[in-house]
């Protein structure tokens, strides 16, 4: 016959306690387990998808629901870039990387952009936000010329804010550029801001490529930045 052996009161009410506690830690591990926390800043998209990598590419957002939930944006960012959700960014230097928008409206006037006009295509096309980036008041602006991204046509331009030109004087302490349909406002903080701008019809969405360099980038860093755009995909979803 066995033996049964009958743990005193007190043990047995220990016992029951540590295994409560036992069971509580383990619950709290697997919350955090199974839910790591977001790191990133970036806001979430239609695809719930931010800046990442995958199969060795990494994945840029224009965080406009409708545009990220049709296409997707994969590019090759080298070492030395630091992912801030909206772009990749150069360490170390002012403001030199790459991001991409679905523009909406542009500020007529962007140091003083509390009194601007902020005005859409007038005809909704990519020709005509063209148009408006290129008269924008404030930039100096090169002729503007055909470009191919990933098959898909538009314009190239280089936009550079002047020395003359302080933020830090204007309205807010930002000259403001446009207002987009996901990433925000864009705007420039930083006189002698250069900014390479793709102006694409990504399937009718006016997509626009922006590789900002700052005034202390180099030669170099404008070379990066420019193959950084040439590895750019757009693909559909």
């Amino acid at each position: 016959m066995a033996t049964h052996h009958v743990l005193p009161t007190r043990a047995r009410w220990n016992m029951a306690v540590l295994i409560l506690v036992s069971m509580a830690l383990l619950g709290a591990t697997a919350c955090d387990g199974d839910e790591p926390a977001d790191t990133t800043a970036a806001a979430t998209t239609g695809s719930d998808e931010q800046a990442s990598s995958t199969d060795e590419r990494d994945i840029i957002s224009t965080f406009d629901r409708s545009f990220d939930a049709a296409h997707r944006i994969t590019l090759e960012i080298p070492d030395g870039y630091g992912n801030h959700g909206f772009a990749y960014l150069k360490s170390g230097l002012v403001e030199t990387g790459v991001s991409v928008w679905v523009v909406d409206r542009v500020y007529a006037d962007g140091c003083r952009a509390d009194g601007s006009r902020i005005e859409r295509s007038p005809d909704g096309t990519v020709e005509g936000l063209v148009a408006l980036l290129a008269d924008q008041r404030g930039f100096r602006v090169t002729t503007p010329t055909d470009v191919t991204v990933d098959g898909f046509s538009g314009t190239y331009m280089e936009r550079t804010l002047p020395r003359k030109t302080d933020p830090i004087d204007c309205f807010a302490s930002r000259f403001q550029v446009w207002r987009s349909r996901g990433n925000g406002n864009r705007y420039l903080g930083h006189r002698g801001q250069q900014d390479l701008l793709w102006i694409l019809d990504v399937d009718g969405a006016p997509l626009v490529i922006d590789a900002p360099l700052g005034s202390d980038a180099s030669e170099q860093d404008r070379a990066e930045v420019l193959e950084i755009v040439d590895s750019i995909q757009i693909d559909p979803r």
